[in-house]
């Protein structure tokens, strides 16, 4: 068998069988693998959404503020220590925005604890006829957790506009007030730091938002 020879302090020479070295270095190497592999766990790839649009935006959404149904005025920025989930409608629309708010409320359920690392948003595209009471009552069939807000025709219109967010009325008769709402009917997740993350399509279930929401809060 092969030796090192290596000189001690006393002169002598001392026999050190090779594989040593080898299990020294192995272990070096196990050591080296595990902290990579650990620092692959906390920041390598994570399971992207299956069922919405990834965004992934680099730049956030400019911060704003409008009256809540909390009955004082909430800024986006209010909620950087969450993400946030954010959906434009009216409280009189026939059926597309009770279907989401009805999805959204069920995701809420399904994703548990972790659901409170998250904030649905609700504005109004309405707020001649939404009220903060209005929309108050109205969500609450969803989910007591979901907020409204709701602004001037000028600062919706803005708000909406940098989302990609668009509506419009459409009248049925003379009456000023007999009219629905035109309008997006996706739903937009943020990111604490107001970037965009996900775009749900009108249609995606509230078992696929939640499956989806938990794989980016994660």
């Amino acid at each position: 068998m092969h030796v090192d020879t290596q000189a001690s302090a006393t002169g002598a020479v001392q026999r050190q069988p090779r594989w040593r070295g080898g299990l020294i270095l192995l272990a070096a190497l196990i050591v080296v693998g595990a902290a990579g592999w650990g620092l692959w766990l906390r920041f390598g790839p994570r399971p992207g959404p299956q069922y919405g649009v990834p965004v992934n935006g680099v730049a956030p959404v400019a911060d704003f503020e409008l009256d809540s149904t909390l009955g004082k005025p909430l800024a986006l920025s209010d909620f950087a220590d969450r993400y946030t989930v954010l959906y434009f409608g009216y409280t009189t629309c026939p059926d597309i925005c009770p279907t989401t708010l009805a999805d959204l409320g069920k995701a809420e359920q399904l994703m548990g604890a972790a659901a409170e690392r998250m904030q649905v948003i609700f504005i109004t595209v309405d707020p001649e006829r939404d009220t903060p009471q209005r929309m108050r009552d109205y969500l609450a069939y969803f989910s007591p957790n979901f907020i409204g807000l709701s602004g001037s025709l000028e600062d919706t219109e803005r708000i909406a506009s940098q989302l990609g967010v668009v509506y419009e009325k459409r009248y049925h008769s003379d009456s000023a007030t007999d009219y629905l709402m035109d309008h997006t009917a996706t739903v937009i997740v943020l990111d604490p730091q107001r970037r965009p993350q996900i775009i749900f399509p009108y249609g995606v279930t509230g078992e696929q938002m939640a499956s989806d929401l938990l794989a980016v809060i994660r």
